[in-house]
């Protein structure tokens, strides 16, 4: 297996290996189950009222085989769009987005439950795309504390037209935005940082300790050193899908790249990304622990920087508002 394979597996993972991760795929009790919690289901539940509770399993379920299966679930849970729609944000669609979206909403939930020393009730995610991750978070959060913010119309249409359960808002490329200060328990960003420009990383920073509630959490991805050895890879092997565009341009000296960021270099390589993500913010990045521990403390209080594909294939920032 290449290096690209390798870690394109870890974003678009098997069914076997996402079942592992999330407690296995689906259980002949799950229908039953659903019956039980729809018994008596009152007019204008929303997910949180039914769902919470429930195993990561079931929920699972839900989000996936039993969403396609069981047309009582299309009822009370977010709908889905075209496939070609997911394929275009994400570089996956049906299950296999879902189940990686899951393990992402796993990983954000589990560091909250580790770092932030209330209960999570509120949350917004920065980036929302076609929402196939704030979606998971429907089970535990009231869909008036649950916020979407992107800069792409697109997106917020999308996500507007398929899922009421949250509130969706679109956001220009840079802030402020008109989100309420002191607003959030988490604020979450997977794969955005990993595309800003450090200008626009700096600013985003500065407003999501704005709208975070005292002592509530930012939990961001950005690009693990490997991605820069992936980058020439997609160069020798000339690919040429579509996931690949921004690899093929990136970070062509590959050695000075890879010295840079052990130097703790903030690393931006300016590609765009069409439409309204325009090359002056837009790229590929990659951003060393000791870029964070070095900056970050001028807005936040450093909590952990994660470097483990195990984990999530990107490296994972975690940090808290003062």
């Amino acid at each position: 297996m290449t290096l690209i394979e390798r870690l394109t597996s870890r974003m678009f993972p098997s069914r076997s290996a996402a079942t592992s991760t999330a407690g296995g795929w689906s259980s002949s009790s799950h229908p039953e189950t659903l019956t039980r919690l729809l018994s008596h289901v009152r007019a204008g539940r929303t997910p949180n009222q039914l769902f919470a509770g429930v195993s990561d399993d079931f929920w699972l379920w839900c989000l996936t085989e039993g969403y396609r299966e069981d047309e009582r679930l299309r009822s009370v849970m977010p709908a889905y769009p075209p496939a070609e729609v997911q394929l275009r944000f994400a570089g996956a669609s049906g299950d296999d987005t879902m189940r990686d979206a899951f393990n992402i909403y796993r990983l954000i939930r589990n560091l909250a439950s580790q770092h932030l020393s209330r209960p999570m009730t509120s949350v917004m995610e920065f980036g929302s795309g076609w929402g196939r991750i704030i979606r998971c978070f429907s089970r535990e959060i009231d869909p008036h504390r649950l916020h979407g913010i992107d800069c792409m119309p697109e997106a917020i249409d999308i996500c507007k037209a398929t899922n009421p359960y949250a509130q969706f808002q679109l956001v220009d490329p840079f802030p402020p935005t008109t989100v309420a200060s002191d607003s959030f328990d988490v604020v979450y960003a997977y794969s955005v940082f990993s595309h800003l420009s450090e200008d626009a990383h700096l600013r985003w920073l500065s407003e999501f300790r704005r709208v975070l509630k005292p002592g509530g959490l930012l939990i961001a991805t950005t690009r693990p050193r490997e991605f820069i050895l992936a980058c020439q890879k997609a160069r020798e092997e000339q690919e040429d899908r579509f996931w690949a565009r921004g690899l093929v341009v990136a970070f062509r000296d590959t050695r000075q790249a890879l010295e840079r960021f052990d130097r703790g270099e903030f690393l931006y390589e300016p590609v765009g990304g069409g439409g309204v993500l325009d090359a002056s913010f837009f790229g590929e990045a990659c951003i060393p622990r000791q870029y964070v521990v070095a900056n970050w403390p001028r807005f936040f209080d450093f909590v952990d920087y994660l470097d483990d594909r195990a984990s999530c294939q990107q490296n994972v920032i975690v940090a808290r508002k003062r």
